[in-house]
């Protein structure tokens, strides 16, 4: 029996004596993508233009046993996807999807087709590696937004449901002050080197690989201002309209560029933690476009970085850049910040901070727990009086 063909895909084509290039393999054809090895977003979107001029929609009478999956995430792809904050993220969807229902019709998207594809994601059947149930729920968001928006523009004649993993419970990892010290010491490449005996804590520190300065900003950004990965990666010292920037004038980090529309995940303007204040002063003397530049260019993830820094600290793998977030929200809170002025600082609901963060406050159910005491409790006159 024949393979079946794996469709349109990337690939790093090493060449000898000069960079490795993205290609796009489409049977025996290959085109490059001229980008390289490092550019693998811009890759992305060059397979999803790629995948958009090679096929034309043939929508039919808008019937889901006649409009084939790949039609739908196409039109998604051309039409929506430019229009997100980050369409890249389109591009990394589009290819495990592709690679399942990429040949099938719309009517055979259903509960048991959407379960098979989570499971073959968490399992590495379908794509290039396994996949944790969040990411392969993400996925699968995608695909739920490209049916709803072929059937809002009149492609599809009826709605067709996705059926999506259970969400991931929510983390509640966060960093004690000697773990974010530790954490900041291992991005500038500090680490223990003298233990005491008797209870094995370290009592001497020395610097024993080269410091990664762009990561240790981050971090600090990240601790004391809540501040997603992006919006700090994209932070300038001057009025933009790609990202936020800080105003030292009147001590303001503005987390949005000028004329960038709000999304769910709000970026409003904080003032800036007097315990930031400092370093950031120090920092635009000493970095050309924004705090976290890497040879005076801005990086666009935080990935290898942080994870040395991590290492070094001896923390594990659950310690990941948002994790930053969540430990601004909990310190807040534990120092008696109301809920309402956390979730304010951080751009999400009250609810969100009270649900995740609450019982971090000293506060968190103080009123129940000073009601529910007394000599008069359990007393039957009472249980009487109330009837």
């Amino acid at each position: 029996m024949p393979r079946r063909a794996k469709g349109p895909r990337l690939y790093l084509r090493s060449r000898k004596g000069r960079p490795s290039v993205w290609v796009i393999l489409d049977g025996p054809a290959e085109v490059s993508t001229g980008c390289g090895e490092h550019d693998r977003g811009e890759a992305e979107k060059a397979l999803e233009r790629y995948l958009t001029e090679k096929h034309r929609p043939d929508w039919h009478r808008g019937s889901p046993d006649e409009v084939a999956v790949a039609d739908v995430l196409a039109f998604y792809g051309e039409h929506r996807a430019p229009e997100l904050t980050h369409p890249e993220l389109v591009g990394y969807h589009l290819m495990p999807l592709l690679d399942f229902f990429g040949d099938k019709l719309c009517a055979f998207i259903d509960a048991g087709s959407c379960r098979t594809y989570w499971r073959g994601r968490m399992e590495g059947k379908i794509g290039r590696r396994a996949v944790k149930q969040g990411t392969a729920r993400r996925e699968l968001e995608t695909l739920q937004a490209a049916l709803r928006f072929a059937y809002q523009s009149n492609k599809l004649a009826f709605p067709v449901p996705v059926t999506l993993p259970e969400k991931a419970a929510p983390r509640e990892r966060w960093l004690t002050r000697s773990e974010a010290a530790a954490l900041i010491a291992g991005a500038l490449g500090i680490m223990p080197v003298a233990y005491d005996i008797e209870n094995r804590k370290p009592v001497k520190w020395g610097r024993m690989f080269r410091p990664s300065y762009h990561v240790a900003r981050f971090i600090l950004i990240g601790l004391y201002s809540g501040t997603r990965h992006d919006a700090i990666l994209n932070m300038r010292w001057k009025q933009n309209s790609r990202g936020g920037w800080f105003d030292l004038d009147h001590g303001i980090m503005y987390r949005r560029g000028q004329g960038q529309t709000e999304t769910n995940k709000r970026r409003p303007p904080v003032p800036i933690h007097e315990n930031l204040i400092a370093h950031v002063e120090r920092w635009k003397q000493i970095t050309i476009h924004g705090p976290v530049e890497y040879h005076g260019q801005l990086i666009a993830k935080e990935k290898k970085g942080f994870a040395r820094a991590r290492t070094l600290a001896g923390l594990d793998e659950s310690v990941t850049p948002h994790v930053l977030r969540h430990t601004c929200a909990t310190w807040m809170l534990q120092r008696g910040i109301s809920t309402w002025e956390v979730a304010g600082f951080l751009g999400t609901s009250e609810k969100v901070i009270r649900d995740t963060y609450g019982h971090h406050s000293p506060n968190h159910l103080q009123t129940a727990k000073r009601r529910f005491r007394g000599h008069k409790l359990g007393n039957e006159k009472m249980k009487e009086a109330a009837q």
